[in-house]
């Protein structure tokens, strides 16, 4: 059995969403098991039905995980300021952050 392209579009008839959902977030929950044996991942995911229950799946403990995402996110986005502090040192004429011998590259 062939099975069509499915069109990405919200589904209008709620019975039929909601048994999309339920499928989708079944298999979705799996391959995040499968991911976090098999390759050794740390995996955590949360999931909110539209009424708003929740569903989550963490290979460890959840909120170690998400302490360790926040975290992450804290140091990229210190490195990416810094990046951007230098690349407009470099790049920028006449600004706070370049002298105005560098031309506009």
């Amino acid at each position: 059995m062939v099975r069509g392209k499915v069109q990405m579009k919200r589904i209008e008839n709620l019975k039929s969403r909601q048994v999309t959902f339920s499928k989708r977030r079944n298999g979705l929950l799996k391959k995040a098991y499968e991911l976090s044996v098999l390759c050794d991942a740390e995996v955590a995911l949360i999931i909110f039905s539209q009424k708003g229950k929740l569903f989550e799946f963490a290979s460890s403990n959840m909120q170690n995980t998400i302490e360790r995402y926040r975290e992450r996110g804290k140091k990229m986005m210190v490195d990416n300021n810094t990046e951007l502090e230098h690349y407009m040192e470099v790049h920028c004429e006449g600004s706070a952050y370049g002298d105005s011998s560098h031309e506009m590259k």
